[in-house]
């Protein structure tokens, strides 16, 4: 289940930071693998210069970016729905209007902007169309009527529903209250709400007054109040005076803003704090911060600077052009950095943000796991965050079977549980019955985590009577460096001969994934722009 309070341009992919520390573990760890296998002697590898080229991947955050290629400017979901309600808010230059969002417009990307769930595009689509419908929000026939145009209406009220009557035990206790406060107010938005038993709203009321970070605590009470239910923000206000007044490194801008909303209070010190935060690269933060700041009126609008996001003429919103890293991506940069023996030879700007990070006491709990494995990875201490995620990573359960329902909640636990040595547990797979005689990436991916937890004998069961090899030479062919890489590993885990003619051939067949500008580094595709996975992914296959 993804959350609307993880952001996409901040230190993680920020538009999942409350939940996806799980999620986005297993993106990175989904194409790991193990080391060894066989007696064949190798070619020695490329890659002398791995760590100096690491720089051609530097974000403007200090973090390793996914690719070399510059994110686009191409309209998304998340922007869309949090760029028009700060449109919306005061500030904007005089006579501007907000463009009105063409339904077309925004159905194709409740279609296509497959990084959400069903319910969470649901969701940025009720934001998106809040953002010119005024305080009431949206007519429920409107947004109903453009879930159902992009052919995702009944899917996301079924998630939604699902979740409030039954959230996923799985999620924390910070990552279940944002979830439900989003999808309830999804479910408002669509005139659903009524079908929220009771005792489900209830039960959010009470989670909501233990909870003690403002955000997600706004959330819930809104989304309460929108459903006819009074909730208290009981434990999130405590010392709300005393913190609105403290010194603007004390707390994360976007929790300030809505500690301010939930005290009703501005004092001149969140003021100054909030006001050097109107131009942040996230959305939703600007949104949050300059809804606090017109608040209570003591603030002129025509004072505050008009909005960073600009809203095209079909009432879509561009993804930032800031290049940002991700942890995800720093993950993969480590592993490779490993793989080919560097891990001492990390570039100072990285080390120097991953313990800064670590240091961090305002560090979103969902970024400890991924964090603690990246410093894991390098041999680096990162300090007392990345000590509570290792703790969080063994403290991890793994479902007792692999389901396509859990398999986020699945693959996150095991990629965490092999990075810091905890046995497998008990964990059944299956895979496909027709994906022989060869496997899809997928179940390459799942066979070579299970192998790196300790699994290995259910690795090896699972690809009995699969030329693995040939697998491997197949997909170098057909220009998919990742999956090659899995298969290779995947049959070295599963203690499958891989034929020495493989391994001589291995620097010609890569060559041509090679970055024309920075050689050390590998693209997932010939001729292409070099990434974190893939240069993960060469480096596993040349360790």
């Amino acid at each position: 289940m993804k959350n609307s309070l993880l952001r996409p341009d901040m230190h993680t992919d920020r538009r999942h930071r409350l939940l996806l520390a799980v999620a986005v573990a297993a993106a990175a760890a989904l194409g790991a693998s193990m080391y060894g296998g066989g007696t064949v002697e190798r070619p020695g590898p490329p890659g002398g210069g791995l760590a100096r080229q690491l720089d051609a991947l530097r974000g403007a955050n200090d973090l390793v970016r996914a690719s070399r290629t510059d994110a686009g400017r191409d309209p998304a979901l998340y922007p869309t729905a949090y760029g028009r309600l700060e449109a919306a808010l005061p500030g904007r230059r005089s006579g501007e209007q907000v463009p009105r969002v063409r339904s077309a417009a925004l159905a194709h990307l409740a279609r296509t902007d497959m990084l959400d769930t069903p319910a969470w595009r649901a969701h940025y689509v009720c934001l998106s169309l809040a953002g010119s419908s005024g305080a009431d929000g949206p007519e429920p026939t409107e947004a109903a009527a453009l879930l159902t145009q992009a052919g995702v209406r009944e899917r996301a009220e079924s998630e939604a529903l699902a979740y409030l009557r039954a959230p996923d035990r799985a999620d924390d206790a910070l990552t279940s209250l944002a979830t439900r406060a989003a999808l309830l107010s999804t479910l408002t938005c669509l005139g659903r709400d009524g079908e929220v038993p009771r005792a489900a709203l209830e039960r959010l009321a009470a989670d909501t007054a233990r909870a003690d970070q403002p955000v997600p605590v706004l959330y819930a009470v809104e989304a309460l109040r929108a459903a006819g239910l009074r909730a208290q923000a009981t434990r999130a206000l405590r010392g709300a005076d005393v913190r609105l007044a403290g010194d603007c490194a004390d707390h994360d801008p976007i929790q300030r803003a809505a500690l301010a909303l939930l005290r009703q209070r501005l004092p001149q010190q969140t003021r100054d704090c909030l006001r050097s935060v109107l131009r942040d690269p996230d959305p939703q933060t600007r949104w949050l911060v300059r809804r606090a700041l017109t608040s209570d009126g003591s603030v002129s609008a025509s004072s505050l600077p008009a909005p960073v996001g600009k809203v095209r003429s079909d009432g879509l919103v561009a993804k930032s052009p800031v290049q940002l890293g991700t942890l995800t991506a720093t993950y993969n940069a480590a592993r490779a950095l490993t793989a080919r023996a560097q891990q001492d030879q990390a570039p100072d700007w990285l080390k120097r943000r991953l313990r800064q990070m670590g240091s961090d006491r305002r560090l979103d709990p969902s970024d400890r796991v991924l964090l603690a494995m990246t410093c894991h990875r390098l041999a680096l201490d990162c300090g007392p965050q990345a000590e509570k995620g290792a703790e969080e990573a063994a403290a991890s359960e793994v479902p007792a079977r692999l389901t396509a329902e859990n398999q986020r909640r699945w693959y996150g636990a095991m990629a965490a549980r092999a990075e810091f040595g905890v046995d497998c547990g008990r964990t059944s797979v299956d895979l496909p019955a027709d994906e022989r005689p060869t496997l899809s990436s997928r179940s390459l991916r799942v066979v070579v985590l299970l192998a790196e937890a300790g699994c290995t004998a259910q690795a090896a069961r699972l690809t009995e009577g699969i030329d693995l090899g040939a697998q491997a030479r197949r997909a170098l062919a057909d220009g998919d460096l990742v999956t090659a890489s899995d298969a290779v590993q995947a049959a070295l885990v599963s203690d499958r001969s891989i034929p020495q003619t493989f391994w001589a051939d291995l620097p010609g067949l890569l060559k041509p994934y090679r970055d024309l500008r920075f050689p050390d580094l590998y693209a997932s595709c010939p001729g292409g722009a070099a990434s974190a996975d893939a240069t993960r992914a060469a480096y596993y296959l040349l360790a």
